[in-house]
This record gives C-alpha cells, sequence and structure tokens, in this order.
C-alpha cells in the first residue's frame, strides 16, 4: 500500500485536534466509533455513532469532516470476525526471533488464501510449565485498507488491536480475578477472564446471537442454564489448567433488553456475585447497543483504561 508524502506530511504538521481519541470497531455491518475530549484534565465521552460497512472508508472521512475530529488520534479495534486468534507454545528463540517464528508454527491453521499479518501478545502466565503467546492473524488486504482509510479520513492511526484486549480496557485493575461476558449487537458474547488488568482467558460463546429476542421466560427455559455450563467451564479451566485462585466476581454487558433480569439469573445459576458493567464515563447519548470494542480502544491510553495491551 503506498500513502503519499502529501497525507503523511498533513498528518504530522496539521493544527492538533481538540479531542483526545477516537476508537473505532469494525464489525460485520457497522463501524462503530467513540470519540473522548478532555477539557479541564477531565475525559468527556462526547460521541457515539455507527456508520455502514460498505464502503465504510468514505463514510467515515464524511462524518469526521463534518464533527471536526481531524487529526485526533485513533485506536482501532477488529471484531470478533475480522481476525484468527490462536494460542501456541511460545517458540524458544530470542525475542526479536519470535514474530519471524512464529510465522511457520501457524501457517497451517490459517483460514483463507490470502497472506496474513502477524502479531501476537504473551499469555500471562506459563501453562503446564511452558510460556504461551496469543498469535493474532489479520489478512494483509484488509490490514492495507485499514490503514488506508483511516489515513483518508484524516485520522492519526495509533494502534489496531482486537475486540478481546480493547474490551479489557473497560474493567479498572483487581488482584482478583473478574470473569467478562461482553457482548455487541448480533454478534456472540465475549467471555474473557481478567485479574491484574492482563487477560489470562477468552473465549467465544456462539449460539446467542440472537439474545435480544428472547423473553425471560425462554432465558430461564433453558438458555440460562447452557450459558452457566460455560461460564463454570471455563473458571474451572481457569483454576485447573492455569493454577489461578477462583473467579470471584462476574460482570455482563450484555446486548438485551432485559440484561439486569439476565444477570440475576446467572448469578442464581453460578453461586457468584454478578453485576451489569458500570461503563467509565456518562454520555447523553448512551444506548444498549454501544460498541464496547470501540469504547475501550478510544480509552486504552487513558487513565481509565486498564492498561490489558500493554
Amino acid at each position: 500500500m503506498r500513502i503519499s508524502w502529501r497525507e503523511v506530511i498533513k498528518q504530522y504538521f496539521s493544527k492538533p485536534s481538540k479531542f483526545h481519541s477516537i476508537g473505532i470497531e469494525l464489525g460485520d455491518a457497522e463501524l462503530h466509533l467513540n470519540v473522548i475530549q478532555r477539557k479541564s484534565g477531565k475525559f468527556e465521552w462526547v460521541k457515539q455513532h455507527s456508520l455502514p460497512m460498505q464502503d465504510w472508508a468514505k463514510h467515515l472521512a464524511a462524518y469526521v469532516e463534518q464533527n471536526k475530529l481531524a487529526r485526533t488520534p485513533c485506536y482501532v479495534a477488529l471484531g470478533l470476525n475480522k481476525y484468527q486468534l490462536f494460542q501456541i507454545d511460545k517458540p524458544d528463540v530470542e525475542e526479536q526471533e519470535v514474530a519471524k517464528a512464529l510465522k511457520w508454527q501457524v501457517k497451517e491453521q490459517l483460514i483463507g488464501t490470502d497472506e496474513h499479518v502477524l502479531d501476537y501478545y504473551d499469555h500471562p502466565d506459563a501453562i503446564g510449565g511452558k510460556e504461551k503467546v496469543n498469535v493474532v492473524a489479520v489478512s494483509r488486504p484488509q490490514i492495507s485498507a485499514i490503514i488506508k482509510g483511516i489515513l483518508k479520513a484524516d485520522l492519526k492511526l495509533v494502534t489496531i488491536s482486537i475486540e478481546e484486549l480493547a474490551t479489557s480496557e473497560l474493567l479498572p485493575t483487581n488482584d482478583d480475578a473478574i470473569l467478562t461476558l461482553f457482548q455487541e449487537k448480533g454478534g456472540q458474547i465475549n467471555l474473557n477472564i481478567i485479574k491484574q488488568g492482563k487477560l489470562f482467558f477468552s473465549r467465544r460463546l456462539k449460539g446467542y446471537e440472537n439474545l435480544p429476542s428472547f423473553s425471560l421466560e425462554e432465558f430461564q427455559m433453558g438458555m440460562g442454564d447452557t450459558l452457566s455450563v460455560e461460564i463454570q467451564r471455563s473458571m474451572d479451566y481457569f483454576e485447573s489448567q492455569l493454577r489461578q485462585a477462583p473467579v470471584r466476581s462476574i460482570v455482563v454487558y450484555l446486548n438485551s433488553p432485559i440484561q439486569q433480569q439476565l444477570a440475576k439469573i446467572i448469578k442464581d445459576l453460578t453461586f457468584m456475585p454478578v453485576e451489569v458493567m458500570a461503563l467509565p464515563l456518562n454520555s447523553p447519548e448512551i444506548n444498549q447497543t454501544i460498541s464496547l470494542a470501540s469504547l475501550g480502544a478510544a480509552l486504552s491510553e487513558t487513565e481509565l483504561g486498564n492498561g490489558a495491551t500493554q
């Protein structure tokens, strides 16, 4: 991909944005964004919006221009279906050689014919006495399109992350392990276990994409039991295989108009403290279908983010 020198110079020598950050999630059908502004030393969540993924770069450029967001630092989070994620043994090579070694270890597992860009983050603890890494694979054409689209919109691209890490930013750092159940509109439930600001465990739970359409009675008649079993399995793995102290609480933010009632059912079935997540900032625009990934991305380099991506 080629970016003209004119665009590069424009990025670095133009007047800074009055906004602190913009977080963008690239989902399946929509691009979601959240904007953070800093006023008098305090962060304010000032905008949230969704744009069609079809011709997203054109729509984003228009939105940035209309809302005077040019040159705002931009943090991108890829939605769950935009990348492949593998956990493997960390190669026994020098640190600077790890990325190259990973390419050959995951080559046979990759789905699709595109060339892929690989990155990784270390697992916080050894598993079975072996160091592990989580490898993220994204098609090179997709990464090129993202970089080009963000720069064309006159935003300052800082990082490209993934949904699991971006949503981890929304919890305060805690020495106790917390299990989270987060769900974007129309998506799978993303189950994470976070401890001391670090992502220890992550799973994607399928079959809940239509959760908003289920009544409380329907959830009580089977779906709640199924979900509680998945939660228990995840907590058992965290304790037995990762040799960690038990999870102490569960935090949910589900795509359902009755999530308070669902939280109570999960509490009754798992015998665990369960609460609906309190979003870190108030905004007059908050709605139930807020993109947690784009909000977490926008907060990733503020004192409100817990630093899980570091």
